[in-house]
């Protein structure tokens, strides 16, 4: 019989590839247009054969004549010479589901080497435990003829790994080996680096799943039939013929049934305790993960439970998405489900599987069985709704969150024609994973999200159905138990400010944040079907985002700025390699330098500082107060941040906790109903988190003492931003560290540690939990009538009376024969031993029915106790948070110490003066060095002085920069900025001294580059740089412009450059401009409003007025001093020659240049000479002639 018919295909599935803009999956690997069998052969396929077809029973697994092995059920038995009949492609997920026991050959599953582990690789490997493949599905499902297509047995699902030694007489070992697993048991990794088009001798190039017609690319539709053409196509979903659904067996359909679903999804489908990927699914895992297929004609890979965080994690972090299906009954719970069905079809008999969690990137929780991650960064899912408002204007709504911590954000904004709002957004809070309406959004948002997010996941989600409109959203809110408080719907304080209140049920969205709410309920849809909604918006944790450019409503007059915060766009974090260098790393850049935070939750807050710079004085110098006192105390300092390094994420591991509460889980999600085959093994890593989590706030609180005791902290008055973080709020120097004390020892003494994880349970104290003792109370209650009951059967004997029996016989009464004569009627005979007689009565049976049901209602307890415990730590909340908040301030504190303290050079701190209306803002720089150098560089001091009104020539607002190239002139700008934003964070900076007034913004236009994706020039990526700075800037503002115009031609690069600077003059914002165009010096040198300045290098060569080879080697010598006054010449060539540019390609370039120079002087001299009417110039000019 050919192997190559339709049966063989039907178990067939696409994988799915990392998501796509527009909502559009990557193509499925391996899905192409291929022949497909004609009717003729479909028909052929099935004629007169039922569905599965029959198997030849042997006693044996594997054999050959006359050898022995060891059977499934461990007992030797002999191999059958008797060639066996191949079984059927749809039976291989129904390996794990049969109640028969089957023929079939044991297949192997290769082992991993334990990445891990030290032990080598043995090269031990896996074949299935016959036993327990047999469990999930009926053996009522109908058999297949013989007449059916088939596949040989190799290609079985296995469920319980056993491990078998190398060597040319290996045997099989039986089913004692699976009582443990190791994680060393893990799938084979194809170390194979020459590439082959076969598998096992299958043609992986051609798998039987690329022949489905429905699969083809041209006739692919989602599950409403729709092809990809049509505008309401649904790329999550895949349309299967129900014909072809009716020709599989009960565990392959459900397979099929949850792929249709969810078409876009990488499905991790459980069977026993491995997790297994069939077909296009197996073909994608096989090629991330560099897995070995299994054995046979389609493609198949997995592995076990305990792996799935490793492998998962991997998957996602490359932009796929990973549903975890489990089985969510026991064979013996399907059976009962069957009975008591009316009528019940084949697919009835198949234990049910549901998806527990879909995880994408921006949706990972890093859950108990999803492992940990070492990366601190946040990790945001973004939902952007639009509204143009006119060609150059829109009305943004977004809703963010990191679904590791549950904080959402909300908001609405307009925005400019550049997204300068929305690019800052995402500069802030860098998401990686967009949610969006398809067919919704303007050219130029989409070009932000290509080019700005361009690693981020792209989610088009269908109007209305999935980007819910803001009646649904607030709906689905009211609706549901999210924010349900004794049957009422209690919405968070945050949330409610986004409500009309036009309306008791509060289900219409306020006129100003109609589209933040429509971004909500982006974000919940999506949660929704992550299978995560739950256990995020119970929390209720809301905050309203506002640009960070928008006025705010509490304005500091002190300084005449009105925001608390510095504003630093996109751009300038961009340009001053604040977060990012130019690569994408964070190597050479601020946060890198400053970052000696200890714990991950201060990493974060201390990426919030870079972002959001303080612009009051009294905040600043509280900030620099604090750290002044750290670094006084560096043994206190070290020892402390020792502590805070061993400190778990505190901030992660709470949410974790949260998420394994009654609180955190719906009563009716699947995962209340998951069957773990490492149960035990989840149950103990949830207790170790609640005692780490435990002990982590236990070491917070001997932080916090220990500053207590400083004398640093009593005796600076000072530092009280220090002392509020680490005092009580009743402390001799009020603080808001919260009290944990009473709290950490109530869980701490409530339940023994080390039984709960040994056991996986926590065994409460006394008075710990108020249904436990209560049902403690009952049994000891029935203990005492027991004991009193005993009493009145010994005086009715007349002797000693025992109780005898265990489990359902406890409490016979055990008599001597002497005093049995007095047993009555009442008395009932059980048995007897040499000597006694044993009797029940209904007294005894009453009180032992008594004691069996309160038993099992401390088992019940005992069962939900740990959630509850959960529950009533997060209940604490508030409490918990605050301790964190406060940690994270300490911890920035430290790192921002650690490195003034580590700073080789001098460092100062800044003095901030208030600013002054009518006088202009100031900056003075003594001896700024770049603070951002890589190890081992050391930069040339330089003094920047910017609108001091004292005597001298640096009085101006704005100075024009020259120099020669690679002389230094965007470092100093970088410099100034760099120090501006340190300045501002309250840090000390790398300067002898730096007085200024504080800055509202820093606007940049710093390097060349093209935006080549988004279809944008050099140019034009300058002029809209340049056109933020015109719009926003104020007189308050610092603005860093480097060498504008070079992206256009000389003329219109120096006319634009001079509008520019005649516009800033009369800004008056403190401004650095760097330009090569010398004629914008002539224009500007006698303006008293703009200063000029150079960086100083020293020339060879250069008195020489011949074109020769000299001229060609002449030697500069950089300085690297920002010096006053212009510098005559850029020195462009000496950059060429040392490119390594050809000698006589230099040359043409100098007579060319000595041409231009004195063509342009003398238009110059003749626009002086026929426009001036003082004789004086016009004699210079015609001696100049």
């Amino acid at each position: 019989m050919s192997k190559n018919t339709l049966f063989n295909y039907f178990t067939r599935s696409p994988s799915s590839g990392a998501p796509k803009t527009n909502g559009s999956p990557k193509p499925p690997d391996g899905v192409v247009a291929s022949k497909t069998p004609s009717k003729r052969q479909l028909s052929n396929s099935n004629k007169g054969s039922s569905v599965t077809p029959k198997r030849t029973p042997k006693s044996a697994v594997n054999g050959s004549s006359g050898k022995k092995t060891i059977s499934s059920n461990g007992g030797s038995t002999k191999k059958n010479t008797e060639k066996r009949k191949p079984r059927p492609l749809d039976e291989s997920i129904e390996e794990n589901e049969e109640n028969e026991e089957l023929p079939r050959k044991k297949r192997r599953r290769l082992a991993l080497e334990d990445l891990s582990g030290d032990e080598e690789d043995s090269g031990d490997e896996y074949v299935p435990d016959m036993k327990a493949l047999k469990e999930s599905e009926s053996e009522e499902s109908p058999e297949p003829s013989d007449n059916d297509s088939f596949i040989d047995d190799e290609s079985d699902e296995e469920v319980s790994p056993v491990k078998i030694k190398s060597g040319k007489n290996t045997k099989s070992v039986g089913k004692s080996k699976f009582n443990k697993f190791n994680k060393s048991y893990t799938p084979a990794v194809d170390k194979s680096t020459k590439e082959t088009t076969k598998i096992n001798g299958v043609d992986h190039d051609n798998w039987p799943h690329l022949k489905l017609e429905f699969l083809k690319p041209e006739k692919i539709k989602d599950a409403n039939k729709k092809s990809p053409s049509d505008p309401n196509y649904n790329p999550r979903t895949l349309y299967v013929p129900e014909d072809f659904k009716l020709t599989l067996t009960p565990g392959v359909r459900q397979w099929w049934e949850l792929k249709a679903q969810h078409f876009d999804c990488i499905l991790f489908f459980k069977v026993g305790k491995f997790y297994e990927m069939y077909h296009m699914d197996a073909v994608t895992t096989a090629k991330e993960l560099n897995l070995l297929y299994m054995k046979g004609d389609f493609a198949h890979v997995g592995f076990p439970e305990t792996a799935y965080g490793r492998f998962s994690a991997i998957l996602i972090e490359k932009g796929y998405t990973v549903a975890r299906i489990e089985q969510t009954e026991t064979p013996d719970m399907m059976t009962e489900r069957c009975k008591s069905l009316k009528k019940s079809t084949k697919f009835d008999k198949v234990v049910r599987r549901e998806i527990c969690r879909i995880t994408t990137k921006g949706t990972r929780t890093f859950g108990i069985i999803d492992g940990e991650t070492n990366d601190a960064e946040n990790s945001f899912l973004i939902a952007i709704s639009e509204k143009e408002i006119s060609s150059s204007t829109s009305l943004y709504g977004v809703c963010f969150i990191d679904t590791s911590i549950g904080l959402f954000h909300l908001g609405q904004f307009e925005d400019d024609c550049h997204c300068s709002r929305l690019r800052t957004l995402c500069a802030h809070y860098p998401p990686v994973q967009v949610l969006f309406e398809r067919n919704k959004l303007t050219v130029r948002t989409k070009k932000v999200i290509d080019t700005m997010l361009s690693s981020a996941v792209k989610d088009a989600l269908i109007p209305d159905i999935e980007f819910w409109p803001s009646s649904k959203t607030l709906i689905t809110l009211a609706e549901g138990d999210y924010f349900k408080h004794d049957n009422n719907v209690v919405y968070p304080e945050k949330l409610k400010t986004f409500l009309g209140s036009d309306s008791d049920l509060q289900l219409n969205a306020n006129d100003e944040c109609e589209f933040g709410i429509r971004s909500l309920g982006a974000v919940i849809w999506y949660l929704q079907r992550c299978k995560m909604d739950f256990q995020l918006l119970s929390r209720g944790r809301f905050d309203i985002y506002k640009p960070i450019d928008v006025k705010s409503v509490e304005l500091t007059n002190q300084d005449n700025i009105n925001s608390k915060h510095m504003i630093l766009d996109a751009i300038t974090l961009k340009n001053l390699h604040i977060l990012e260098n130019s690569a994408g790393s964070n190597a050479g850049t601020l946060l890198n330098k400053l970052n000696h935070c200890s714990t991950p939750f201060g990493k974060r807050l201390l990426h919030q500082w870079l972002c959001n710079p303080l612009t009051t004085i009294s905040s600043i110098k509280a900030r620099q107060n604090a750290i002044s006192s750290l670094i006084v105390i560096p043994d206190l300092m070290q020892e402390i941040r020792s502590e805070l390094a061993s400190l778990p994420d505190l901030e992660r591991l709470f949410s974790r906790i949260y998420s394994q509460s009654s609180n955190g889980v719906e009563s009716d999600h699947a995962e209340t109903r998951a069957v773990y085959f490492e149960e035990k093994t989840y149950s103990k890593r949830k207790i170790i988190d609640f005692i780490s989590i435990l002990k982590g706030f236990r070491t917070s609180v001997n932080i916090m003492e220990k500053f207590q005791k400083a004398d640093i902290i009593k005796e600076n008055s000072e530092s009280n931003l220090l002392a509020a973080i680490c005092n009580y709020p009743n402390g001799s120097v009020p603080g808001v560290f919260p009290h944990l004390t009473e709290l950490l020892d109530n869980f701490e003494n409530s339940f023994d540690h080390d039984e709960a994880m040994k056991h996986g349970r926590i065994f409460p104290e006394p008075g710990m939990d108020d249904q436990y003792d209560t049902v403690l109370e009952k049994i000891k209650e029935v203990d005492i009538e027991l004991k009193s009951y005993l009493k009145e059967q010994c005086k009715h004997f007349g002797c000693t009376v025992n109780y005898f029996g265990s489990d359902k016989k406890r409490y016979q009464l055990e008599v001597p024969d002497a005093a049995s004569k007095r047993a009555g009627d009442g008395y009932e005979l059980q048995n007897q031993r040499k000597g006694y007689k044993r009797f029940t009565t209904n007294r005894t049976k009453e009180l032992l029915e008594k004691m069996m049901s309160y038993e099992q209602e401390k088992i019940d307890v005992l069962k939900d106790l740990r959630e509850r415990v959960f529950s009533r730590f997060c209940d604490k909340f508030e409490e918990w948070n605050n301790a964190i908040q406060c940690l994270a301030t300490l911890d920035v504190f430290m790192s921002l110490a650690e490195y003034c303290r580590c700073e080789e050079e001098v460092m100062c701190i800044p003095t901030f003066i208030p600013a002054i209306i009518g006088k202009k803002p100031l900056v003075e720089l003594i001896e700024g060095r770049y603070p951002c150098g890589s190890g081992g560089e050391s930069f040339i001091p330089n003094d920047t002085i910017i609108g001091k009104e004292e005597d001298g020539t640096w009085n101006s607002s704005l100075i024009l920069v020259t120099g020669p190239n690679m002389g230094g002139k965007s470092t100093l700008m970088r410099q100034l900025g760099i120090i501006t934003v340190m300045a501002h964070m309250g840090c000390r900076v790398p300067a002898k001294s730096l007085l200024l007034n504080p800055v509202d913004r820093i606007f940049t236009r710093i390097g060349a580059n093209d935006n080549i994706i988004a279809g944008e020039s050099t140019f034009f990526v300058e002029l809209c740089e340049t056109s933020a700075i015109l719009h926003h800037a104020s007189r308050f503002s610092l603005v860093l412009v480097d060498e504008l115009g070079r992206g256009t031609s000389t003329y219109d690069g120096t006319a634009i450059a001079s509008a520019v600077v005649t516009e800033l003059v009369q800004k008056q914002c403190r401004t650095l401009f760097s330009t090569h165009y010398h004629s914008l010096v002539e224009d500007f040198k006698m303006n008293p409003l703009v200063a000029l300045g150079h960086m100083a290098c020293m020339v060879e060569n250069d008195e020489t007025n011949e074109i020769d080879t000299e001229q060609t080697q002449e030697t500069i010598t950089f300085l690297y001093k920002f010096a006053n006054g212009a510098c005559p010449k850029s020195y462009g060539f000496n950059a060429a020659r040392l490119a390594g540019m050809p000698a006589d390609i230099i040359k043409v370039g100098l007579r060319r240049s000595k041409e231009f120079e004195t063509a342009a002087k003398r238009r110059i001299l003749f626009k002086t000479l026929f426009s001036s009417n003082d004789k004086s110039v016009v004699k210079t000019a015609i001696l100049a002639l």
